[in-house]
This record gives C-alpha cells, structure tokens and sequence, in this order.
C-alpha cells in the first residue's frame, strides 16, 4: 500500500486541464489503431451499487466495436492512450471478460493501457473503483479493509452476468482477473489465496511495514487493523475466490507479507501470471511477487528487468503530468514506458488467450 503516491496524484491532477498544453501528442486515429489491433475499442461507465454492502461499485468498461463515430473521450485525459468511442455499439458475438482491479490511490481508468490491448484484441474489459482506497475517495479504514476489494469484483461479475446488454456479449466461460500493486493482492484473493490479517498486522509493525502503511493525508493506517478487523478478516472473509474467473494475472502485488504458508493457498486450482518489476521500489519482489511465485503451486512468474519501477504499470502520461508528478510517470532515462507496455501487454493477451481457451473446453 503506497500512501505517498496519493498526494502525488492528488496534486497532479490539479493540473489536469493543462497537461496537453506544450506536449506535442498527437493521439493515433482509430485507423491506425485498427491496423495492429482485431477492433477498434468502446467506452462506457456503469453506476453500480451494493446495496448489500452499502457500497457504490462505478465501473468502467472498454469493449470491442466497428463503431468510431462517438466521442473520443480519453482527449479528456493526461495520458498517452488509443482512442476509443464512448457508448459505441458493441461488436457482435461473444467475448471474454477480464476484469481489472487498481492499486491504493489509483482508480478505474489507472490501467487503462491495458484495458484498450486487451479490448483491441476481442476481450470485454471491466474496471472497478475501490471506494474508500481511490484517489478521490479516501477513508482511512477502507485502507486495511482489504476484503472489499475481491467482493467489489464479484459483485461487478454479478451485475454483468445480469445485465441483458452486457451478457449477451459475453463468453460466460471465459472470465480473466488482472490487478495491480493492491490490485494484484485482489487478483490472488479471488483466486483463492487466503490473507492472514494478524501477520498483516505484525508486518505492519515492521519498517518496511510502517513505510508502507504511513500515509501523508492519513498517517499511520496501520492502527486501523484493530483487533475487531483481524479477527472479522480471518474469521468472515478467508474465503473471497471467484470460481468463475478462471486466469489471473498479478501486475506487483502487493501486502506479500500477509502471507506465509502454501496452506494459505490450497484453494488455489487455476494459473497465476506473477509479473515483477526488478527495481520495484514500493512492493519489492522479494518480500512480494517471488514470494507470492515460491507459495503459489503452478504459479508462472515474469519479472520485468533493467531500472524498471512499481509505477510502470501505471498509465503512460502525457508531459504536463509527468512533470507534475514525476514520482509516478517519469521513469528512469532507461525505460521506455510505451515499449514496457507493448511488450506486458503481448504477453497478457498471450496468456489469457491460452489459459482461458483452455479452461473453456
């Protein structure tokens, strides 16, 4: 959990209507975009409630169409993306459905890189806001309340499967999970790994813990892992898997530490992608992705090499946001983040391809 970056965003975001000003992007045409990709991508937000938790669910959705007559709406954002058509007619047939999960601070459009590949590729991608652990909603407690997450996207799941517009597109037998960072925690949680909320607590009292868990807006969040949320954690929420998703794929995981015995993933039956970043500086692989890889049977695990940093899974933005918040997007002179981004990209395309073909059959 990265509080630092919160306030990071926060501020960057100020500058938001400014960010295109100076930068000389010129946005590709859904032209061009189709001439590497199956589709060109639609756009569409859903306003989702959890009656039940009380909890609104706001999704995003990106999808394949032939459609490009609508508004563009990523010209409203400080990110280098594709353009996609905002309510575009879905294209016909029946595609698979991934849905990702963002990191602390970030929100639904954080890896929206990925969700245009992906849709660009016949998939139906759908993105959650975690409320309470997003950039514009913070509440302290929702921080350690880390289960809300998982059942965020099985709701989501929920409400797809129910919703006649959205079902009818897609292959029901084909559901994938990504996540990033606190995300990539979400992705293994649904898919069976079970978190130990006392041993979150105790690494919490560590001093990688207390970085990690000491926010600038919030201070320390660590001491809203009461007793009463330990025990609520273990004893309510062991079990968060999803049987329906059956891919995964875990962009930096995060909270590694909650975690010490394969027995805490004997629920895990499907294949997990692990992706690192070797120079991560946030969630370090060793105590976080090739630990979750030496605990997860049959896990597979990708680290990306070189100067590479947690933030690389982040969006790729345009100047004005890069200079405002360089913790985030501006990487090292070495790294490339568009290039990092084809190159993860192929290979999650790749492996949904096959682990989902596979399951369906």
């Amino acid at each position: 959990m990265n509080g630092r970056i919160i306030t990071t965003i926060g501020i960057a975001l100020i500058f938001l209507n400014s960010c295109g000003i100076g930068d000389n992007y010129n946005q590709m045409s859904h032209q061009e975009f189709l001439q590497t990709h199956k589709f060109n991508v639609g756009q569409a937000t859903i306003e989702l409630v959890d009656h039940k938790r009380e909890r609104p669910v706001k999704t995003e959705i990106w999808y394949p169409t032939k459609d490009t007559t609508k508004h563009n709406i990523t010209t409203e954002y400080p990110f280098k993306l594709p353009p996609t058509s905002k309510d575009a007619e879905i294209a016909s047939g029946k595609f698979p459905l991934i849905m990702l999960s963002h990191g602390t601070g970030g929100n639904r459009i954080s890896q929206m890189w990925l969700a245009c590949e992906l849709a660009g590729n016949g998939y139906i991608v759908a993105s959650v806001d975690h409320y309470g652990n997003t950039l514009d909603n913070k509440i302290p407690e929702n921080f350690v309340k880390v289960w809300d997450r998982p059942l965020d996207v099985s709701f989501a799941i929920d409400r797809l499967l129910t919703d006649s517009q959205w079902v009818a597109a897609i292959d029901t037998t084909q559901i994938g999970m990504a996540g990033f960072s606190l995300g990539g925690y979400t992705t293994i949680a649904l898919a069976g790994g079970a978190l130990d909320y006392k041993q979150l607590k105790n690494f919490s009292e560590t001093q990688e813990g207390k970085n990690e868990f000491n926010l600038p807006e919030l201070g320390d969040v660590s001491k809203f892992i009461t007793p009463k949320i330990i025990e609520t954690g273990n004893k309510d929420y062991k079990n968060l898997k999803d049987n329906r998703i059956s891919a995964f794929v875990a962009m930096a995981p995060a909270i590694g530490q909650g975690f010490n015995s394969k027995n805490q993933f004997i629920s895990v039956d499907k294949t997990v992608l692990i992706i690192g970043a070797q120079n991560d500086e946030r969630t370090p692989v060793k105590t976080n992705a090739k630990h979750y890889k030496g605990l997860i049977n049959g896990s597979k695990y990708i680290e990306l090499e070189g100067q590479v940093g947690h933030y690389i899974f982040m969006n790729e933005a345009k100047n004005g946001l890069k200079r405002n918040a360089p913790i985030v997007f501006k990487d090292h002179e070495s790294v490339d983040r568009k290039v990092i981004h084809e190159n993860i990209s192929k290979m999650i395309v790749k492996f949904f391809n096959n682990e989902l073909n596979k399951k369906s059959h």
